[in-house]
């Protein structure tokens, strides 16, 4: 088996396990770290025998289309190094039964320790600290900048999978109430509550649903403007629900605060109590290296003809 990897940083996370354990199990390994179209490598294109396409996709622009691998001869499966998997186009690997494969709950740790510490920095107002210098006149600022005290606050968990269960024990261990909603799980350890309760009486309210056709319609305005001045909404999730809504909400006063993962951006960008960051949540040495050893797995299975992640 021959296995296409595309990845810039495969040098800096493969291990030595790693490369020993596709030896043993016969994949024959093409690296490409360097950017570039997929039909530059000729190799990919060329010959008969069994293959894999692996891929990061930040190696692709988190875009792999059909067109990019409909013409690579005996492909055997397609391997992401991801969680998501809605940046790969399925609809030839469906129609030539090409199993596609992603990489799950390699991050939760991190992603709940990030969530954890965007809620902290917004409940202090550190996006208006940040913004405003630090410049605070002792004898009038204590109130401008108050924050606020999490022990015994409500938080409401929209979706109790992997990430919303760890944010759970972690929010616990604080002090917080744990609420949560979720569609399918149940937590006797935690209340649970319809969605309009939790939006309407939670203080922090944590999005950790995955992204998918389904999940897009579950979070809308309605919910959004029910909830608290007061309260703040703390997201490591993208295109759910109306970020803009929710950031015209606190440039109004409407909401306490907003924390979620945007592009290459600055807190100056947006008014009031934001915390506007880049998606790093999964990003710590923990996370990437169970990335790259569930990755491996993958193709380990793969050229043993199994699946165990496969996603279509």
């Amino acid at each position: 088996m021959h296995g296409f990897i595309f990845d810039p940083q495969w040098d800096d996370l493969v291990l030595s396990t790693h490369k020993a354990q596709l030896a043993a199990a016969g994949v024959k390994l093409h690296v490409v770290e360097k950017v570039a179209p997929l039909s530059e490598c000729a190799e990919l294109f060329a010959g008969g025998e069994p293959r894999i396409l692996c891929v990061n996709p930040d190696y692709v622009g988190w875009k792999l289309e059909a067109n990019d691998y409909r013409d690579i001869p005996n492909l055997k499966a397609i391997l992401g190094a991801a969680t998501s998997f809605s940046w790969i186009d399925t609809s030839y690997a469906d129609e030539a039964h090409i199993p596609v494969c992603n990489v799950g709950d390699f991050s939760t740790q991190a992603v709940a320790e990030w969530a954890v510490m965007m809620m902290f920095n917004v409940a202090r107002q550190t996006p208006r600290l940040i913004k405003d210098g630090f410049l605070l006149d002792y004898d009038k600022d204590f109130m401008k900048y108050r924050g606020v005290e999490l022990h015994g606050k409500t938080v409401g968990l929209v979706g109790l999978g992997h990430i919303g269960s760890a944010i759970a024990q972690r929010c616990a261990a604080l002090g917080m109430n744990v609420t949560y909603w979720s569609r399918s799980a149940r937590d006797a350890e935690y209340a649970y509550k319809e969605l309009p309760e939790l939006f309407g009486q939670s203080d922090v309210i944590f999005p950790t649903m995955a992204i998918n056709d389904e999940t897009k319609s579950i979070i809308s305005d309605e919910l959004l403007c029910s909830m608290k001045p007061t309260a703040m909404l703390i997201s490591v999730v993208h295109e759910l629900f109306s970020e803009q809504l929710v950031l015209d909400m606190v440039r109004d006063g409407r909401l306490y605060g907003f924390a979620y993962e945007t592009g290459p951006s600055s807190f100056d960008k947006h008014k009031g109590n934001v915390w506007a960051a880049p998606a790093y949540a999964w990003a710590t040495d923990g996370s990437m290296n169970n990335l790259m050893t569930k990755w491996v797995e993958n193709m380990v299975n793969a050229a043993d003809g199994k699946f165990p992640n496969r996603v279509n």
